[in-house]
């Protein structure tokens, strides 16, 4: 398992880039998002589809926006449980699934035990900011991105 955490930019890219070397070794993969909705993501949902890529879009919008942020959160820890099962090697990306345990839409107990339970050949990644230290002991890698600069969203992150 792999966690990138940190106040930085890039986690959820570098989860994508992984998902995308994932697809391309013929492993099944899926992106499950539990804070971005598919406006956020337009541009990468609509590439994945194509790769073989599952991305289940669970919200227009970014879940706290949402009337039930916990509700939404349940359906994609579902969402996961399934891909976790996958009988083969494959990749599952659970992309800002930090966030929704800092913000007590989910116990960490029952997230840690539903990794811990996935099979064997089943690679996690897991991005956001405000770690637990449950998922930092759970992990083989643990990346963490700092913000060491930033002037705003410029170029190709501001579409």
């Amino acid at each position: 398992m792999m966690l990138f955490t940190g106040e930085g930019w890039g986690k959820s890219a570098a989860a994508i880039g992984y998902a995308v070397r994932a697809r391309g070794r013929g492993w099944p993969t899926t992106v499950v998002q539990f804070l971005k909705g598919g406006s956020w993501n337009a541009a990468e949902i609509s590439q994945a589809g194509p790769l073989g890529i599952h991305w289940p879009v669970l919200s227009p919008e970014l879940t706290w926006g949402s009337r039930d942020p916990t509700a939404l959160a349940q359906v994609a820890l579902g969402h996961a449980r399934e891909a976790l099962a996958e009988p083969e090697p494959s990749l599952v990306v659970l992309d800002e699934l930090t966030h929704a345990i800092h913000s007590g839409w989910l116990e960490v107990t029952e997230v840690v035990e539903t990794i811990q339970h996935r099979h064997p050949g089943v690679s996690v990644i897991i991005t956001g900011r405000h770690s637990v230290a449950e998922f930092c002991e759970l992990a083989d890698t643990v990346t963490r991105f700092d913000m060491v600069e930033h002037d705003g969203k410029k170029g190709i992150l501001s579409t």
